[in-house]
């Protein structure tokens, strides 16, 4: 399964009743999604960047590149509204559209096209009634999204019902709770069990890295790239762990190991990429000495869907200290808030987005540089 597209939320909203402060964020926010700002956010996939009204009468998706993003306007509208023309303006200048697959027979045929998407937010309907809704739709040229798809249950019935595509919270979630965790998997927890031992020594995690041929491989590859851009040559797995130090490698190892678990789109790796490093500048704001028990905890954070098992039976096999596990599994502690924050921005959960009073501006600019950083090593460590 492929990402065809990340839907750009934003929480625009008015301070104090002031719609201007409210507008003036909508215009920032289409401001960032030219071209270089797309690449930072979704890489070389498609941003859905959604309209509101404000937004579809000032025409500032007119500073959008066509090929990079598609537009969604979910609010109802009807064909005599101007709402329609605005539209239909917006997909003649070679724009898709995604809109809600409840309008008018009308509205629907005036994008009749398989360059727009329908979309169907399923918890709106019991079973029988979606299976008709999908039906009465398919009447017409466009695709069709099942939103709302929160279950690898959901996932599968919308699959029977031969949705286009499938937006929802499934990803992050088990696909079958396993009662044993697989051998293959359970030798990389093992492996991962011992670079997270906190009685390691370097010299240990420089033979660990060196009996695998691929991770040694890449580790070597990537700290010699340009991503990296060391002063000198690096020429061995130890060496590499000698000039970035250990916790670096640490890192690089894990997300490595964890990207290699197969039949997992690679998306779930970046985003616990993106957690991992979101929670670490987090726990930087708190003074602590603990920045790398953040970034594990993010990291691991994706451990039960990775391994399609619950995160108690996953960090069973890992010596993590007792602050990450409850970090983990009951979202305790100062750990446990940078994850909760973290998740709540990465689903959009405005009103939970908090972390020890720290502005908003703040979580955000720490969010997108984490996006950046879990992108840079996604493009360089692990392709």
């Amino acid at each position: 399964m492929n990402v065809a597209a990340y839907e750009l939320r934003s929480n625009y909203f008015e301070e104090n009743g002031d719609s201007e402060v409210a507008q003036h964020q909508v215009r920032t926010l289409f401001k960032m999604f030219n071209d270089p700002g797309l690449d930072q956010v979704v890489g070389e996939t498609k941003g859905l960047v959604p309209l509101n009204r404000e937004a579809l009468d000032e025409g500032l998706w007119k500073a959008l590149p066509k090929s990079r993003v598609v537009l969604g306007y979910s609010q109802p509208f009807e064909a005599a509204d101007g709402t329609l023309e605005q539209l239909r303006e917006i997909a003649s200048e070679g724009y898709r559209l995604a809109l809600s697959g409840n309008l008018s027979t009308e509205c629907l045929e005036t994008f009749s096209h398989p360059s727009h998407t329908l979309v169907v937010n399923v918890t709106d309907y019991k079973p029988d009634e979606l299976q008709d809704r999908v039906a009465g739709l398919r009447e017409f040229k466009s695709t069709i999204t099942a939103a709302g798809v929160d279950t690898y249950d959901d996932l599968e019935f919308c699959k029977a019902l031969q949705f286009d595509y499938y937006q929802g919270h499934f990803l992050f979630k088990p696909a079958v709770k396993r009662q044993s965790i697989p051998v293959n998997r359970l030798t990389m927890l093992r492996l991962l069990s011992k670079l997270h031992d906190p009685r390691i020594q370097i010299s240990e995690v420089e033979k660990l890295v060196a009996q695998d041929v691929a991770l040694s491989y890449k580790i070597l590859r990537y700290t010699n790239s340009a991503f990296v851009a060391l002063r000198r040559q690096v020429s061995s797995a130890g060496h590499a762990v000698r000039l970035v130090g250990l916790e670096m490698v640490r890192t690089w190892s894990s997300a490595l190991l964890l990207s290699s678990v197969d039949n997992k789109p690679r998306e779930l790796m970046t985003s616990a990429l993106i957690r991992a490093r979101m929670c670490e500048l987090l726990g930087e704001t708190m003074g602590t000495s603990e920045e790398e028990s953040f970034l594990s905890a993010g990291l691991f954070s994706l451990l039960d869907a990775l391994l399609d098992c619950s995160m108690e039976q996953a960090l069973s096999e890992l010596p993590l200290s007792e602050n990450i596990k409850s970090a983990l599994t009951k979202g305790s502690g100062p750990i446990g808030q940078a994850l909760r924050c973290t998740i709540a921005y990465e689903q959009a959960d405005w009103d939970n987005v908090e972390f020890y009073g720290l502005p908003s501006s703040a979580i955000r600019e720490k969010y997108m540089a984490a996006v950046v950083w879990a992108r840079q090593i996604n493009g360089g460590l692990l392709k």
